[in-house]
């Protein structure tokens, strides 16, 4: 049962997305999809980050592991950030090991239909998209 103030704050999000003609492009559905291949992931451990709507955030939003506690609610999530490359760290001599996993995370999106762009090494799944925003998903 939401509070008060949650139940406010909804309204205030929609208004939001109406005042700003945000076009939606994810449903809970997909993002609980995400969620699920992410989590099954135990070997790749992919980190991620998010920005969401509202955030005034002026720097890069950090990156985190924990698919399971950490992601906000769905609706607030303007887009999300995989980083599918892996470093494992092999001591002070050895150079890291480096394994890239871009292949495999874009095809496993594309298998369950779930949008995403190419951010420079990053994989973006797109929550909303700005009027006038061109976004080449693939």
């Amino acid at each position: 049962m939401k509070t008060e103030d949650q139940f406010k704050d909804c309204e205030r999000l929609e208004r939001y997305i109406v005042r700003n003609s945000l076009i939606s492009v994810m449903n809970n559905t997909k993002w609980e999809k995400l969620r699920t291949l992410m989590l099954e992931e135990t070997e790749r451990q992919p980190v991620w980050r998010v920005r969401c709507l509202r955030d005034k955030q002026e720097t890069e939003p950090q990156w985190d592991g924990d698919w399971y506690y950490h992601l906000p609610e769905y609706k607030y999530i303007e887009w999300l950030e995989i980083y599918p490359i892996n470093k494992e760290r092999r001591g002070h001599v050895l150079p890291d090991r480096v394994t890239d996993n871009t292949e495999y995370f874009t095809s496993l999106l594309k298998c369950h239909s779930i949008p995403f762009s190419i951010e420079g090494e990053s994989i973006r799944i797109w929550g909303y998209q700005w009027p006038g925003q061109t976004v080449e998903f693939v």
